[in-house]
């Protein structure tokens, strides 16, 4: 039988036959080989990636420009006659219906042009702590400057409360009390008028010395107004 290293020459056609025991094949017209074609692995193309196409953008057109409105202009409140400067211009801060004027000898300054911080800072806390609706509160002054000093004057007083005749008057002070009550009697909170109702409460200069609660606690008497 041949050595074993005969067969690495062997064509890989033949070696099944080898291998199963047969080493001579007669065949006086000679063995054809016929070689068994390798089978040949199809490569799978790939399909070619189509690029994305960005969706078209359409341009919209531009808006067509609107026209300009005028500003429309802010029709002053008018206000009656009588009522000179600066009282005309304290008029025109005083909401439409008062239920409660307010006043204090200090007042004049402070609406016009001179106020200070500290009476403004006591005046938030004590009308944060009423919470009264907006628009029951007005400012009216019982003095107004004149040649760089107040000047009181309890006819334009009385005269801007004519105007909404108020039930209520909360009055901070002796001194704005004399001006526009002159006849009160020394000593009492309250005073009841014939139209009107006229609550005393301590003076500004006192009431900026206390503290925030102490304050609430010393106007409570106008928690007792029914609005």
């Amino acid at each position: 039988m041949g050595s074993p290293s005969s067969r690495l020459n062997t064509r890989e056609s033949l070696r099944p036959w080898l291998e199963s025991g047969l080493e001579f094949v007669f065949n006086p017209g000679g063995v054809r080989v016929v070689e068994q074609p390798v089978a040949q692995v199809q490569s799978v193309q790939q399909p070619t990636q189509q690029p994305v196409q960005q969706p078209t953008q359409v341009q919209q057109p531009a808006p067509a420009p609107q026209p300009e409105v005028a500003a429309q202009p802010v029709m002053a409140k008018p206000v009656p006659q009588g009522f000179p400067e600066p009282w005309s211009t304290f008029l025109g801060r005083v909401p439409e219906a008062p239920k409660v004027v307010w006043t204090y000898m200090e007042l004049g300054l402070d609406l016009g042009g001179q106020a200070d911080p500290k009476r403004g800072a006591v005046l938030r806390n004590v009308i944060n702590h009423l919470k009264w609706p907006k628009g029951t509160t007005a400012f009216w002054p019982v003095a107004a400057l004149a040649d760089g000093a107040l000047q009181p004057d309890s006819q334009m007083f009385w005269k801007g409360w004519e105007l909404w005749r108020t039930p209520y008057i909360a009055c901070f002070g002796e001194e704005a009390l004399r001006v526009i009550y002159p006849e009160a009697e020394p000593g009492s909170t309250t005073y009841l008028l014939e139209h009107v109702t006229i609550y005393v409460l301590p003076p500004l200069t006192k009431l900026i010395t206390m503290l925030p609660h102490e304050q609430q606690m010393s106007i409570d008497d106008l928690r007792n107004i029914r609005l």
